[in-house]
């Protein structure tokens, strides 16, 4: 084939610029453009999730918001009313028949149900509870037993903070914001701590319901 018979519009490899696409019809995204591209997603996304009333993941592992307003003895005593109330549902979770934890069950509920007894402890020493020492947790004593016995040791401390806080109420003795504000922190600690342990319990029972219905 000769020299003149070669097509006069193809480009000179000198023109070629390697940077750019080998696609054809499309221009590479500007720096500016890629960001405004990135942030107009997390904006969709944001909203998309916002629409839809559900929280995020990251919503929930950043666990319940502390409330705004400023913290009162009776917003403190509902507090404890409720972490009680959990306290009471891991109890009876804890002395399900035949129940069997795996060996990373029992050492998330021993962190957990610790952690929740030494923030109740904690915050019960701040009201004028005299807590005492903690619950001996050596010995022979099975997992679940040593479990029960934080969980009622908690019950107990819970029980003597909302007597004495009661008790303040009628007499009409104050604590300090500060004070209050430490108190209300720890029992949401406490609360975060129980509800894990609650929902880890549950699943476990569950287990166990199972694999008896199969059995049958």
């Amino acid at each position: 084939m000769a020299e003149n018979d070669f097509p006069k519009d193809i480009s000179k490899p000198s023109q070629i610029d390697p940077s750019k696409s080998v696609q054809t019809g499309e221009e590479a995204p500007k720096k500016g453009d890629a960001k405004e591209s990135f942030s107009s997603y997390m904006k969709e996304g944001a909203e998309s999730t916002g629409s839809t009333g559900q929280p995020s993941p990251m919503d929930l592992a950043k666990g319940p918001a502390m409330p705004a307003s400023q913290p009162t003895l009776e917003s403190v005593t509902a507090q404890m009313k409720s972490a009680s109330s959990s306290l009471g549902d891991v109890n009876n979770l804890l002395n399900t028949k035949d129940l069997k934890l795996k060996r990373s069950q029992t050492y998330l509920l021993r962190n957990k149900l610790t952690d929740a007894n030494q923030n109740i402890r904690n915050a019960a020493q701040k009201t004028g509870v005299d807590v005492g020492p903690p619950p001996n947790l050596t010995g022979r004593q099975n997992p679940i037993a040593r479990f029960i016995g934080l969980v009622t040791d908690s019950q107990k401390k819970m029980n003597e903070s909302q007597q004495m806080i009661d008790k303040m109420a009628k007499e009409g003795q104050s604590i300090s914001p500060g004070v209050l504000l430490s108190v209300q922190v720890k029992i949401n600690k406490a609360s975060q701590q129980i509800e894990y342990a609650s929902v880890l319990l549950s699943n476990a029972v569950s287990s166990i319901k199972s694999l008896f219905n199969v059995q049958i």
